[in-house]
């Protein structure tokens, strides 16, 4: 039984799962949207229970494939940095640790194609971005931080191919490229950023920005709900009326709040020595997207499907915080991290 349980702790603190919650989160908020009845979107593919339980497969699958591929690449550093992760510690070998990655990623794939080709295809494409981070992008500040904001929204379009309502994709992506860019001061990465790479990276998150929110323009739909929730009908952003813009401010509340939230949290958690700091915004980052899902969601009038993923939310933080104290961990630094 005792080793049973150093195996799945192990399993855990390879894959970095008690910090995937914002991974599943963000991609249930779009499932969420497909059966709101908001038309904001698409059409779902499979009934509720059915396409919730698919894309948490294709979310933890990549989650896990990344954070597992990550310790094999790291190994060398991680002996000298963090000697308690899984390979340095020498409770799991890297081939191991490759056969792990490998079947995240089969894993993932077989939930995307539960929700059809498409999925399949916008799971491979992001699975592709997580090995060129892995095997190139983090090693260049700007190009690394562009990379995961690019791969965290492009896994929120697996289940939807219809999706016109963007703002929340944006600000997944733009919440991942600012807790990395903090993490990669905070541990005084090499190399550091420089003038050129911070001017790269803003420019870099402009136009990535620019493609999201003018998508659904560009799609013919808009990037805002008309209409009070339920939405029945879309209309052009450039023609909204006064009282339009009232439901999209209306909708941003939540949202607004819960990154706020972060903030406040951001700025007491980082009080600690850098690296400390840097490791726990790292995780509460992960999981603070659940809540910002949840915010969506309430912002929309969606109350039910808010309540849930709040309620999925609080569970992430609080197996986080099992999961460390039975673990032995304390407060050591257990790198839940896609460097």
């Amino acid at each position: 039984m005792g080793r049973l349980l150093v195996r799945v702790f192990t399993a855990i603190q390879l894959t970095r799962l008690s910090a995937a919650f914002g991974a599943v989160s963000d991609i249930w908020f779009i499932v969420l949207l497909q059966h709101s009845g908001t038309g904001l979107a698409g059409s779902p593919t499979l009934a509720l229970p059915w396409a919730l339980a698919a894309s948490a497969l294709v979310a933890i699958g990549l989650y896990a494939c990344g954070a597992s591929l990550n310790d094999v690449l790291d190994v060398r550093q991680d002996a000298t940095f963090s000697p308690d992760r899984p390979i340095p510690a020498g409770r799991i070998k890297a081939g191991q640790a490759v056969v792990v990655a490998v079947a995240a990623l089969i894993v993932a794939v077989l939930g995307a194609a539960l929700l059809g080709v498409w999925a399949v295809c916008v799971t491979m494409v992001t699975a592709t971005g997580i090995l060129f981070y892995n095997a190139t992008g983090k090693y260049i500040p700007s190009v690394g931080i562009l990379t995961l904001g690019l791969v965290h929204a492009a896994h929120m379009f697996i289940p939807a191919r219809e999706l016109v309502f963007t703002l929340p994709v944006w600000l997944v992506m733009t919440h991942t490229m600012v807790v990395h860019a903090a993490v990669y001061r905070f541990e005084d990465k090499r190399p550091r950023f420089t003038r050129r790479a911070v001017t790269v990276l803003v420019a870099g998150w402009v136009g990535l920005s620019l493609v999201l929110l003018l998508l659904p323009t560009l799609s013919s739909v808009t990037t805002v709900p008309a209409e009070s929730v339920p939405v029945t009908e879309i209309t052009d952003v450039i023609g909204a009326t006064g009282r339009d813009r009232s439901r999209l401010l209306l909708a941003c509340i939540p949202p607004l709040i819960a990154v706020a939230g972060f903030v406040l949290v951001a700025r007491w958690k980082t009080k600690a020595p850098p690296r400390a700091a840097a490791e726990k915004l790292r995780r509460y980052g992960a999981l603070w997207q659940s809540l910002y899902s949840a915010a969506w969601l309430l912002g929309l009038g969606l109350l039910r499907e808010a309540l849930w993923l709040g309620l999925f939310a609080l569970l992430g933080f609080g197996l986080m915080t099992i999961i460390r104290e039975v673990s032995g961990y304390g407060d050591r630094q257990i790198g839940y991290r896609m460097r």
